[in-house]
């Protein structure tokens, strides 16, 4: 068994402990996808290596290919490597295809991307693929047929007298045929194979030979039947599993290391990224929140379970009293789930379990920031006391509230860093229901705002500026009237984080928004700078640039300054999705067609800001909603119109100018709604087909998309650890959306 269950990823972790004896130096290195999710569970990770001072490198990576290219440079020819970790990436592809597994090497894959390539979990003994129980639970027939197909495929030809075998009938797991996976291939340099002697006839009685027909029948039958199997798993479409970040806090808990601050923190904002992307569905983030929910007790025992319907309530931000109605507060959109209203009831001050006081957490058991160390801020100045270096001091010692908490939060982005007004207008979840940028929609949202008790004025100023009574009162009329406005779930259980008394509070969504931005830097700077002529090098691999934003993401975490600069380039993007979106419909860019929608930026990219596939989704999800609210109100023929998947296509940042022989090269992402997978009738009905996180929503874009370049022919470039993304040459784009609505 060389997948590691959700109960025994201590396993996986005493191997990478057992290959750092004995080493001097590095000896693990770390392959990271650069997103949200895997830079918080890198973030874990580093804690318990350090914890053990284990030396280990850390490598982000886009792509497959980066990964190969690092392979040639930091593990093949190195023996000081003995393990090789990575996060968010590899699960869907055949390791041995992408390392070279020498011996003494261990790999460990934690990816939350889903389907496993089977030879991760079923074969390769040195690969380790941490599950989040999907496995055990709805794979146990699945694993039976490849095993039957692996180590079974031999025994027919050896019964048989070589006039049928197996071997003709098919190959392997993915679709090899001869020999067993990982045996050694011949070669022209190889002596040739004296032929095998066929087996004399024997005689047969009738009877014995026709019931030998019948055994060979139903072999063949079972072995189709079981590669049917394995084809119509791997045909399921691309899904998410459990969040990296949460897998690797699971695996400290298992480690013995009691949950703190710092790492529960990752977790919850490793598994918001998933939501706010729309990776997981509504069920699946009400069974992350129940889990942070206990942990987040665990972090601050002073804190309860929730909040007394006498205590005021802590939403967006500011402190708001509860609504006299639990359903006053939750609607239909994204949370339907029963479990999810209890537990926003719980923070609304609805719940039996709600009592006490806000939670708290003790300082002295955290790190201490930098700038608010004060003997660190006296040796910078070079001063012996705190007078000297203009620090102010007090007679009494402030208690600081570091802390996370439970919270009711209001979907508007980046309330506590942003006015209220820029909120709402530049939140997706407003603007696609109110059309803010028309002249109607604006009206309707200063209506919206004088039915919540503010002014203009008042709506435009900083939010943690407006008078303490306005914010009691906001998160109790936005319950009220919400569904008023099309925005009766406007409230979510979310949790949010005190970073010190100086300092505003940050939600978990909000640390998403920075962390994708940060990231953003990578995407703008890989644009190439104009270079002289240079004569014809031959192609030689690579390493990924060193990427400043994917570094000033992870410090992010930990450093409430880069965490500032973050939000602020957080409401830059959120500017440029909203702008870019709204110059998207007034011109009409989006075409429909029967059975998806496509869009191409083309040159109205003219920042470069859509290149890289997280703000490309971003603005994808933003024109999906918007479409599908405009439809939805039309009937039940507009609600089936409203649920179609997405196709769009924007310049990549880091290409070669548009007047280029190929006209330069696009990005294309298809995005699926978790409500609209696109299934495939003739496909069977089987347990992997319902996971614990994405439920029966799949995206089959990766497959259609690699399917429809092989038929026209179009140079491609299919290797993000996102299947449904690919980079495509601007001249075959008509004739690939040509033949991929024949696909659909």
């Amino acid at each position: 068994m060389v997948y590691v269950g959700s109960a025994r990823y201590e396993d996986a972790y005493r191997r990478i402990v057992d290959g750092a004896g004995g080493t001097q130096g590095t000896s693990v290195v770390v392959f990271v996808s650069a997103d949200a999710d895997a830079i918080c569970g890198l973030r874990i990770l580093t804690t318990l290596l350090k914890r053990d001072a284990i030396g280990h490198k850390i490598v982000p990576v886009a792509n497959y290919a980066e990964i190969a290219a690092m392979n040639q440079t930091l593990v093949a020819g190195n023996p000081q490597i003995r393990t090789v970790v990575l996060l968010n990436c590899g699960a869907q592809v055949d390791i041995q295809d992408l390392l070279t597994l020498r011996d003494r090497l261990a790999v460990v894959v934690v990816d939350s991307h889903r389907p496993f390539n089977l030879y991760n979990v079923f074969w390769h003994e040195q690969v380790q693929c941490l599950d989040d129980g999907d496995v055990d639970r709805n794979m146990g027939a699945l694993r039976e047929a490849f095993e039957a197909v692996e180590f079974g495929g031999g025994s027919d030809s050896d019964s048989d007298g070589g006039g049928s075998s197996d071997d003709e009938a098919g190959g392997g797991a993915d679709g090899e045929t001869g020999s067993k996976r990982g045996a050694p291939t011949g070669s022209d340099d190889e002596p040739p194979q004296p032929a095998r002697k066929r087996r004399p006839h024997v005689a047969m009685d009738p009877d014995e030979f026709m019931r030998e027909q019948d055994r060979r029948a139903r072999r063949r039958e079972a072995r189709a039947q079981h590669q049917h199997a394995i084809q119509a798993y791997y045909a399921q479409g691309a899904y998410h599993g459990q969040s990296c970040a949460v897998s690797m806090l699971a695996l400290a808990e298992q480690l013995g290391l009691p949950p703190t601050l710092d790492t529960v923190w990752c977790a919850i904002v490793g598994a918001s990224s998933q939501q706010m992307l729309q990776h997981i569905d509504a069920d699946g983030h009400a069974e992350v929140v129940r889990r942070m929910r206990d942990l987040v007790r665990r972090v601050c025992p002073a804190a309860p379970g929730g909040l007394a319907s006498a205590v005021p309530l802590d939403v967006g931000g500011m402190v708001a009293d509860a609504p006299p109605a639990a359903a006053a507060a939750s609607g239909g959109g994204a949370l339907h789930s029963s479990s999810s209203q209890t537990m926003l009831d719980s923070q609304l001050g609805l719940g039996d379990a709600a009592e006490g006081d806000a939670r708290r957490f003790d300082p002295h058991l955290d790190p201490i920031d930098e700038e608010n160390d004060e003997a660190y801020l006296r040796a910078q100045a070079g001063a012996a006391t705190n007078a000297e270096a203009g620090l102010l001091t007090s007679s009494k010692t402030v208690e600081q509230r570091v802390a996370i908490a439970e919270s009711a939060e209001l979907r508007f982005v980046l309330l506590r860093h942003w006015s209220l007004d820029s909120a709402m207008r530049y939140s997706p979840y407003v603007a696609t229901r109110l059309a803010t940028w028309s002249s109607r929609g604006r009206a309707r949202l200063d209506l919206l705002l004088a039915k919540l008790g503010l002014a203009r004025a008042e709506a435009q100023a900083p939010f943690l500026h407006l008078a303490p009574e306005l914010k009691r009162k906001l998160s109790r009329r936005m319950a009220e009237i919400g569904s008023d406005y099309n925005m009766p779930d406007a409230l979510y259980p979310g949790f949010v984080r005190d970073y010190g008394w100086r300092k505003a509070r940050v939600s978990a969504s909000d640390m998403v928004l920075a962390l994708l931005a940060l990231l953003q830097r990578d995407a703008a700077e890989g644009a190439p700078q104009p270079q002289p002529p240079q004569p014809p090098q031959p192609p030689q691999p690579q390493p990924p640039q060193i990427q400043a934003g994917f570094f000033a993401a992870y410090d992010a975490l930990q450093h409430f300054g880069v965490l500032q600069r973050g939000i602020s380039e957080a409401q830059a993007l959120q500017r440029a999705v909203i702008g870019q979106g709204v110059s998207m419909l007034e011109r009409q860019v989006v075409k429909t067609l029967r059975r998806l929608r496509f869009a191409i930026l083309g040159d109205l990219d003219a920042g470069g800001v859509f290149g890289s596939p997280f703000a490309l989704r971003q603005l994808a999800l933003f024109l999906m909603q918007t479409l599908r609210e405009q439809r939805s109100g039309k009937g039940s023929g507009g609600a089936q119109q409203a649920a179609r998947p997405f196709v769009i296509a924007a310049p990549i940042a880091a290409q070669p100018p548009a007047d280029a022989p190929d006209g330069g090269r696009l990005l294309v992402l298809g995005i699926t709604p978790l409500d609209c997978s696109l299934v495939r009738p003739h496909m069977p009905a089987a347990a992997f087909n319902q996971s614990t996180f994405a439920g029966e929503s799949r995206n089959h874009f990766g497959l259609v998309f690699e399917a429809v370049a092989a038929e026209i022919g179009a140079v491609t470039k299919q290797g993000f650890f996102d299947s449904s993304a690919m980079e495509i040459r601007r001249s075959d784009m008509s004739t690939f959306v040509d033949r991929l609505r024949r696909h659909l």
